[in-house]
């Protein structure tokens, strides 16, 4: 506690300073003056609670003194000393809060009861300020914490907005989530896409993390924070370009604690109900950026899933020794086992990558009628260490690249003689790449591709040429009618048959049969 004695008279200061160290040597921080200019440096560095001056002082008097330095953000205890019984002096003390008055000459006994009583007084104001501030706290807290369990309630599932529940939102000043656009974004430090372990040094991490979230968005009105089971930071909030705003707190969280964040920026959603959907969309995208090396924000609502990433397609890339496509396939994958599937922890992933792994071999053993070894113990403990996707993409790649090489190159040759064969014996039929790429579980964008690779022509031009060379072989050897053999050689269309046959023969079918 700091106290100020303030008194001219040499012999009086050193009695009242000594009284003071006597009783109070540890309790008191006690400072001395012997006039009010030193008086007034001394009390506005130091702010002293309780004041005892002398009303006589060299220049001016002790009264005016703290009638200057008394404010509404500065009211100390007053204890005034005074040679005069004077009402005067006591009622202007009165007015700016002295607690009590001292007459010359006193005791040190009525000196001391009279400091003793005051320093009680301001104990136990401080005591009595200090448990207001503390139910003030607590309630804040209390209401902060009720606010952000419904936050994350409303985050982990759809929620209608229902009377009450607004009525909430406004009690806690955040009713724009039901009539303003806002983002919801999600930080938490890199490589903990399932949540961080809690201990002592994650949570100062996520404390530190909080700390610069919330200068960074201190200015803007419509934006709140909150923690979500995992104990990762969300963030809602209406600034437009949220890309800056999670640039900035990366930027400020790297600099200030050396912690590198993963981030998920959700599209913008304009109802309260829609903060489930935008707060999974976020989590996918934070996911798929707490597993790669990159600082670049994954937009899960860019990404476009095919069905080019089926263990069969990629099977047929595998056999075909197309490393560039490999690559590309395997990093669909990896994003579609987050974005689509989801995940809970690394394990998870690792189960899908060596699942899929098998899947992948099945099909290569099918389509090349070649039984391929198990997975190698060696893949399966790189798979187990990857940390990153980009450690997931490249093992996998890796691997399947090898398998390519290692595969025989008839391989690929029986996969078109497979389609061949369903061309002989089915070419009477409305017989689509579609259908043969089905038969043969292969995508029928590769299947074309090695068809023309394998055969130098397109499928079309091959089923055709299947077709009218046995046309050509019913015109000569049987006696069909035209119609007849058209129809027999997948052609419903007799004029179209025709124009085909003449394009391909350089004659009509009449013409073809009569040797002309």
């Amino acid at each position: 506690m700091r106290l100020l004695l303030i008194e001219d008279e040499p012999d009086s200061l050193i009695g009242m300073k000594n009284a003071i160290d006597s009783l109070y040597n540890v309790e008191v921080e006690l400072h001395t003056s012997n006039n009010a200019e030193d008086a007034r440096e001394v009390i506005f560095k130091h702010y002293p609670e309780l004041i005892i001056t002398d009303i006589m002082l060299p220049g001016i008097s002790g009264l005016d003194l703290i009638e200057e330095v008394v404010n509404k953000d500065y009211q100390p205890k007053v204890i005034i000393v005074s040679g005069f019984d004077n009402f005067e002096y006591a009622r202007r003390s009165i007015h700016f809060g002295a607690v009590d008055y001292l007459l010359k000459p006193y005791s040190t006994k009525e000196f001391t009861e009279k400091v003793d009583r005051t320093l009680s007084l301001i104990k136990e104001e401080k005591k009595q300020l200090q448990y207001t501030e503390q139910q003030k706290s607590f309630a804040e807290i209390g209401t902060r914490s009720m606010r952000d369990n419904d936050l994350v309630e409303f985050c982990l599932k759809r929620t209608p907005l229902e009377e009450h529940l607004y009525h909430r939102l406004c009690l806690w000043n955040i009713d724009w989530l039901a009539n303003k656009s806002y983002s919801l974004l999600i930080f938490d430090v890199k490589g903990y896409p399932d949540g961080k372990l809690y201990t002592e040094e994650n949570q100062l991490k996520t404390f530190a993390i909080g700390n610069i979230m919330q200068d960074v968005i201190r200015d803007h009105i419509h934006s709140l924070l909150f923690k979500d089971p995992k104990n990762r930071w969300v963030l809602l909030t209406t600034i437009e370009d949220t890309e800056e705003i999670a640039r900035s707190i990366h930027k400020k969280v790297k600099a200030y604690q050396k912690i590198e964040l993963a981030i998920g920026i959700s599209t913008k959603v304009s109802s309260l109900e829609e903060m489930h959907a935008a707060y999974s969309s976020a989590l996918k995208e934070f996911q798929i950026n707490s597993l790669t090396n990159s600082e670049d924000y994954v937009k899960s609502h860019h990404l476009i899933s095919t069905d080019f990433t089926t263990a069969n397609h990629l099977a047929s890339l595998v056999i075909n020794k197309d490393e560039e496509c490999i690559r590309q396939v395997v990093k669909v994958f990896f994003q579609e086992v987050i974005l689509i599937d989801g995940l809970e922890s690394r394990d998870d992933i690792t189960r899908k990558t060596l699942n899929y792994l098998s899947q992948i071999l099945a099909s290569i053993s099918e389509q090349t009628l070649k039984e391929l070894k198990e997975i190698p113990m060696s893949v399966w403990e790189k798979v187990d260490e990857c940390t990153t996707l980009e450690e997931y993409e490249k093992v996998l790649s890796e691997y399947l690249t090898s398998v390519g090489h290692a595969v025989s190159t008839h391989g690929t040759n029986s996969i078109i003689e497979r389609a061949i064969r369903i061309i002989h014996s089915s070419y009477m039929e409305d017989l689509s790449l579609q259908m043969i790429a089905d038969e043969l579980s292969l995508h029928p964008v590769w299947l074309s591709q090695l068809f023309k690779k394998e055969t130098g022509q397109t499928y079309m031009d091959f089923l055709t040429e299947t077709r009218i060379n046995k046309a050509k072989t019913l015109l000569r050897e049987t006696s069909m009618k035209v119609y007849e053999i058209a129809e027999s050689v997948g052609y419903q269309n007799l004029q179209h048959f025709g124009t085909i046959f003449k394009k391909r023969t350089s004659q009509t079918p009449k013409e073809y049969r009569y040797g002309k």
